[in-house]
């Protein structure tokens, strides 16, 4: 126990830092005396709160960031024709955006991949769309589509 804390003590050494608000020294003091510690105790338990809060909030503002760019809509766009199944479709396992397509057919596209991952058709001359989904369900995500055809 005694070595423990003379190691403890030789890691510690007096350090004077500038610039601390006398408000918040003297709220740290009376936090010390509340609590039957030192200045120094106090202050080093701060620090810790400080850092940890620091590197919890940075790894939350990555997860934050990395859940933002997985979710973003992949925009296909400007090809005169193209035709998607059902698993390249799936493949991207996020939503894609289709614009200013001559003519897009949907092939072996099922209902509910349609719904999760079409975000929108827009400016298409000539949509085709497999039978087994419902028109409403497509017509829902079209804007400035000429016409729509069901295989």
């Amino acid at each position: 126990m005694a070595q423990e804390k003379k190691e403890m003590e030789d890691e510690r050494e007096n350090i004077s830092v500038k610039g601390v608000e006398r408000h918040l020294y003297e709220r740290m003091k009376a936090l010390a005396r509340e609590t039957g510690r030192t200045i120094g105790e106090v202050t080093n338990e701060a620090y810790k709160l400080a850092l940890g809060a620091a590197t919890e909030t940075r790894k939350v503002g990555e997860e934050f960031l990395k859940g933002v760019s997985e979710s973003k809509i992949i925009e296909i766009r400007d090809l005169k024709s193209l035709e998607i199944t059902g698993e390249e479709l799936r493949s991207y396992n996020r939503k894609v955006a289709f614009r200013n397509i001559g003519h897009l057919s949907f092939v072996g596209v099922s209902e509910k991949d349609f719904e999760a991952l079409v975000d929108s058709i827009v400016n298409v001359k000539t949509l085709s769309i497999p039978k087994e989904v419902p028109k409403m369900k497509i017509l829902e995500k079209l804007r400035f589509v000429d016409e729509i055809k069901t295989q």
